[in-house]
């Protein structure tokens, strides 16, 4: 597929470095500059467009993982359509994630940053000094994201990548030995951040993640160093008490503290300013039912930065026209119990589309009788698309978004106008990553459980309502948090994980790690007309069961290894055989998805 360079995704206010952008990127893309190029130059080069290099990557999440951890479901879909991103258990064939870290990786910032520190490498003494920080924030971010292939892939060349001369047919690393190397290179990297050398060239035009503050980078690199330990923690427990003690001692237990110091990418002005075809998530796709009862049952101020009204309100010129023009049928319907709440989501599994499910198992639309001819309402909510799309993805091509369909408290402004940041690795995901731990009775760094639960809420609760105003989601300025925290206070594991999934909305390939790792949020059945604890306001959130009306379906759970193009596929078949041979549960093959990593050993 060509790749498309338009700008997609991005959230939260943040600086913006456009001083000197244009010159930079002319710098980094002119073939007769480039090898003449300064290292942080090369920096932005590198990074560009940080894991969102085209429109694919981001409309992938809309089919995959928000799928899977029930934030959307496809509108319109029949039973098939439903049931295609997940396995029959029985099957030996199915659909895969479609994640792109592979690929991204090895033609993309991998290759890059392995260039830049191997310039740096080869300057005298005295530059190589002066470009410590740029090489161990390179380190960190190299590492990040060769993490993120072996998080998925559970293998991957890269002691002997990169290095054609060497190694022209490189051999295959495996995540239960890379989590060890990473661990070690994140720390040599913090280590050269915390002593902090003079004379330091700085990045700060060039980094936009930090604008160079290598404090930042350093307190980054040591909660990375946590999230991968923890990953690993069912099979390496010792590992993750053995970094939460080397953080504190070594590093003064410098984690992220704040939602500034959030991991993650400024995108300039103009990213996603073309909306169409990555506006799907706007109208192809409706909020999920587990999502929105949830945050309606607990009363989540957050729900109005996750989910877009529906029409039945006089916000929508379409509502009025049916309370003026409507006949009595449609004006009494208006009045039903159903038709006066905004919120509402889709079933995700395909049984519900039988009509006892009723609306909320259908499509979007409700069509009432109006004078001269009918008006159709939106019942089911979108998610809110302005968290991923400007404008929310209305203008586009497709006449499902045209802005006369946007409620009268909706804005619309010049993309230009609208910054946007892409999370990583959150504050808010720091406070509940160490809440479990701290619960589990580990290192909690100076806090019980308690505290970083409540720290998380707050966070992700801020978090939200920047990204709500930046973005302009209607509202957004006035949501407060209020006592949501005295009604839902810390109750052990199972409200640090549900308070985790619906911050993860933004990061739905974490919410899926989550999952994966530690079994919650927990499916359970609904069926209509008996009872079921998802949206019962306890406070712990469910999925639904993938029920097709003979089976649950299977939810995926990994990539399958892309098959070399070139001879090396010995070592690819000996590496389907040694993840095999480790674990059983890899699979029958590499594209048994719904086979698991080794650290997947929940």
């Amino acid at each position: 597929m060509k790749k498309i360079n338009i700008f997609i995704i991005g959230l939260s206010l943040v600086a913006v470095w456009t001083s000197c952008q244009k010159e930079l990127q002319e710098i980094n893309t002119n073939p007769n500059q480039l090898n003449d190029s300064r290292p942080e130059f090369l920096f932005t080069n590198a990074t560009l467009n940080f894991n969102l290099e085209g429109r694919s990557q981001l409309s992938t999440r809309y089919s995959s993982v928000m799928r899977y951890m029930q934030y959307i479901v496809s509108d319109g879909a029949d039973k098939e359509g439903l049931e295609s991103p997940y396995w029959d258990a029985s099957e030996t064939a199915g659909p895969n994630p479609g994640f792109n870290y592979y690929a991204d990786y090895y033609n993309g910032d991998g290759r890059d940053l392995h260039r830049i520190i191997e310039k740096i490498d080869m300057m005298d003494e005295a530059q190589q000094a002066s470009y410590a920080n740029i090489k161990a924030i390179c380190r960190i971010l190299d590492t990040y994201q060769a993490w993120r292939v072996a998080d998925v892939y559970g293998a991957m060349p890269y002691s002997q990548a990169f290095n054609p001369v060497e190694f022209p047919l490189p051999a295959y690393d495996y995540d239960f030995g890379l989590y060890q190397v990473f661990d070690t290179q994140l720390k040599e990297s913090a280590a050269v951040l915390m002593a902090n050398s003079p004379n330091q060239v700085n990045l700060a035009r060039q980094d936009f993640f930090y604008g160079g503050d290598t404090g930042k980078w350093l307190r980054f690199a040591n909660t990375l160093r946590i999230k991968i330990a923890q990953r690993y923690e069912e099979r390496d427990p010792d590992q993750l008490a053995s970094v939460l003690n080397d953080i504190e001692a070594n590093f003064d237990g410098q984690i992220i503290s704040a939602n500034e110091e959030s991991f993650g990418y400024s995108h300039p002005r103009d990213w996603n300013n073309n909306v169409d075809d990555i506006n799907v998530i706007l109208f192809e796709y409706n909020a999920a039912y587990p999502f929105v009862e949830f945050l309606k049952s607990t009363a989540d101020p957050r729900i109005a930065f996750m989910v877009r009204k529906n029409d039945f309100g006089t916000e929508f010129s379409g509502y009025t026209n049916v309370q003026q023009n409507g006949d009595a049928a449609a004006k009494a319907a208006l009045l039903e119990p159903e038709n006066q709440v905004r919120y509402w989501g889709k079933h995700v599994f395909s049984a519900s589309r039988e009509p006892e499910y009723g609306a909320t198992g259908a499509d979007r639309f409700k069509t009432f009788t109006v004078e001269g001819g009918t008006q159709d309402l939106g019942f089911l909510s979108a998610i809110q698309s302005r968290l991923f799309v400007k404008n929310g993805g209305f203008g586009g091509f497709d006449s499902r978004s045209s802005r006369d369909l946007m409620h009268s408290d909706e804005t619309y402004v010049d993309g230009s106008t609208i910054k946007m940041r892409m999370p990583y690795l959150s504050y808010a995901e720091t406070c509940f990553m160490m809440a479990e731990i701290a619960a589990k009775g580990g290192n909690g760094l100076g806090k019980g459980a308690s505290q970083w639960y409540n720290d998380g809420v707050t966070a992700s609760f801020e978090h939200y309502k920047t990204i709500g105003v930046a973005t302009n989601i209607p509202g957004a300025a006035s949501v407060e948090l209020g006592d949501f925290l005295s009604r839902y206070p810390y109750n052990g594991l199972t409200s640090i994980y549900s308070q985790a999934w619906v911050h993860f909305l933004i990061q739905p390939e974490e919410a899926w790690a989550m999952w994966k790792r530690t079994g919650y949020p927990q499916s359970v059945d609904f069926r209509s007309g008996q009872p079921s604890p998802i949206g019962d306001g306890s406070g712990i959130a469910y999925l639904e069961n993938l029920w097709t009306g003979s089976q649950n379906l299977v939810v995926p759970r990994r990539m399958p290894l892309p098959e070399p193009q070139d001879q090396n596929r010995e070592n690819f078949n000996k590496a389907i055989q040694d993840m095999t041979e480790k674990d059983a549960a890899y699979g029958v093959s590499t594209n048994d998805t719904k086979g698991r990593i080794w650290w997947d050993a929940n």
